[in-house]
């Protein structure tokens, strides 16, 4: 096994190291799922033979446990609604969870000792482990943030989570995807016991030779903690989103809220594996669906390869040693781990409307102002600083100028969307919400209910003064009223890029597409369904969206922006 590395303690305690090499983090790839499956087929042949260990603890050789599924197997999710058959994609996609049941019911004890961030599939592993160990550190974070990639855990994780929490706290915690600290993880019962990390291994054995083996929950005398709630109950759907925070509108626009609903209620008061089936089949029609592709691609694909993307092409350059804020500017605590005083530093980032000649990097509120043309890297916001999880970066004259300003930027932790165009694709996108509204000859009160309707609401607001207060929809408006809308604002941004297309296809990089897109969601925050505002107009193009009179549109656009597998490029 190549990804986990195994060893007996004195104690006759497997302790089974998931590290894989020549990577950060430790993801479930399909190597990682082959050896997983080797490992538990080796514990299986050991113990018909008669030499069973007396345990099992499963840790990383990361800092972290395991962060999650590897990119390049999700995209290849992602594609095969496309041509694969149902079953097919059933058989594939609840693989990693088939693992963990077999583990689950290994007939030795086992303990998931966690010694840093368990997101998503690693939580699933910790969760198909008999007991918990975390590391008692400020660090550590426990959590199934996959509804804010228009996911749901699809490996056991929506009917485990809530049998060790409870319904409530379940149900919040999958709806909107935050994660539990380690004290709060064992307030709420989903780990057993925390350790220092120096002793972590250690107290986990100690766990995995004073228990027995076996799931809670295969036991005939299981059942749910008692929080006063049931996924039976009458309005369970409502109060569901209510409990998490999620708006009758997001329901609707999001189909991983519905989904992990339908997983939660059809999975309630069935044998864990009923359950987990449930889970699959509902995992597929979800991952069938263009709006977790959308969001898969653009949320979680485009944003973790922004920077490196933007990196192309730049020189290597020693990042400035300190750097500060000329005059008022105000980026919020610590922007980038530490600024130094203004008379003394190697970098300085300066407001764009003023004229100090000190300044490297230029900030600019798109808000107040288009775009503006400079010689130095502009960094381009429509929010503020601390609110911004995508940064974009206006290309300089000079690439050594753009590369240091790259290195400072990278310091915040945020990723980083390179333009080198002079007009953002978020100046597009306000100007032609102002265009859209003027022509409308409607009210501000129903202009906005379209926007309510597709998730245009935040651009509203800060294009139109008219919308900066406006007042909520009593009704939840449906998605087709602003269907019309979401096309004509993804066709301004169409007719924006096309000369920079004509006689340049074979050159445009997927790496500009996908930024257009990224800057745009967390820019003026296009809405994340949609995937942006190309991945919409794909959406259209492939009869995903419709609405009478979308064609004439349609019919003018040259080009096709993704295939199967994400950005590319081909005519239309």
């Amino acid at each position: 096994m190549k990804n986990i590395t195994v060893a007996t303690n004195a104690s006759g305690v497997m302790v089974a190291t998931l590290d894989m090499p020549g990577r950060p983090f430790n993801v479930f790839s399909e190597a990682m799922m082959a050896d997983l499956a080797a490992l538990i087929d080796r514990i299986e042949s050991d113990t018909a033979a008669g030499k069973a260990p007396a345990g099992l603890v499963m840790t990383s050789g990361k800092s972290t446990f395991v962060a999650g599924a590897d990119l390049a197997m999700i995209q290849d999710f992602g594609a095969m609604r496309f041509s694969a058959s149902w079953q097919d994609m059933r058989d594939r996609y609840s693989y990693l969870g088939q693992l963990f049941r077999r583990l689950e019911k290994l007939p030795v004890p086992t303990v998931a000792a966690v010694n840093g961030l368990a997101l998503g599939g690693g939580l699933e592993l910790a969760m198909a482990c008999h007991g918990r160990v975390c590391a008692d550190s400020k660090y550590i974070q426990l959590g199934l943030p996959e509804v804010v990639l228009g996911l749901l855990p699809g490996a056991g994780g929506t009917q485990r989570l809530p049998r060790y929490v409870g319904t409530e706290l379940g149900t919040k915690m999958l709806l909107d995807g935050k994660p539990l600290t380690a004290d709060q993880a064992l307030a709420s019962g989903l780990v057993d016991a925390l350790a220092a990390p120096e002793e972590l291994i250690a107290v986990a054995t100690e766990m995995v030779l004073s228990m027995k083996a076996g799931a809670r929950w295969d036991s005939p005398a299981f059942t749910m903690p008692a929080d006063g709630r049931s996924a039976a109950d009458a309005g369970f759907r409502e109060w569901a989103c209510e409990v998490a925070g999620v708006s009758a509108r997001d329901a609707q626009l999001y189909p991983a809220i519905d989904a992990i609903i339908n997983c939660l209620t059809g999975g309630h008061g069935k044998s864990i594996d009923a359950a987990c089936n449930v889970e699959w089949d509902i995992f597929v029609d979800l991952m069938s669906d263009p709006v977790s592709s959308n969001m898969v691609t653009t949320c979680f694909l485009s944003k973790t390869a922004a920077t490196k993307q933007s990196l192309v092409g730049l020189p290597e350059v020693t990042a400035p040693a300190s750097v500060a804020l000329i005059g008022d500017l105000d980026l919020g605590k610590n922007p980038f781990k530490k600024i130094a005083q203004e008379t003394d530093a190697d970098f300085y980032l300066a407001d764009a409307v003023l004229s100090d000649e000190r300044a490297d990097l230029l900030v600019q509120d798109l808000r107040l102002a288009p775009s503006i043309a400079s010689a130095k890297p502009v960094l381009r916001l429509t929010a503020s600083f601390g609110e911004s999880e995508v940064l974009e970066l206006a290309a300089g004259k000079s690439t050594d100028d753009t590369a240091l300003a790259m290195s400072v930027l990278q310091r915040s932790g945020k990723a980083i969307v390179l333009s080198r165009s002079a007009q953002s694709v978020n100046d597009v996108l306000i100007a032609g919400m102002r265009s859209a509204y003027a022509r409308s000859g409607v009210s501000a009160q129903n202009f906005y209910t379209q926007c309510e309707a597709v998730g245009l609401e935040y651009l509203a607001q800060i294009a139109i003064d008219e919308l900066a207060e406006p007042a909520r929809s009593l009704q939840t408006p449906d998605q087709a009223l602003g269907l019309p809308l979401l096309l004509n604002l993804s066709f301004d941004v169409y007719t924006w890029l096309k000369p920079q297309l004509d006689g340049h296809s074979n050159t445009v990089s997927d790496g500009l597409l996908a930024g257009i897109d990224l800057a745009a969601v967390y820019g003026v925050k296009f809405p994340k369904w949609s995937g942006g505002p190309l991945s919409c107009l794909t959406m259209f193009q492939r009869g995903e969206l419709k609405y009478s009179g979308a064609q004439a549109l349609l019919t003018q656009l040259e080009w096709r922006f993704k295939n199967e597998l994400g950005y590319k490029l081909v005519a239309a």
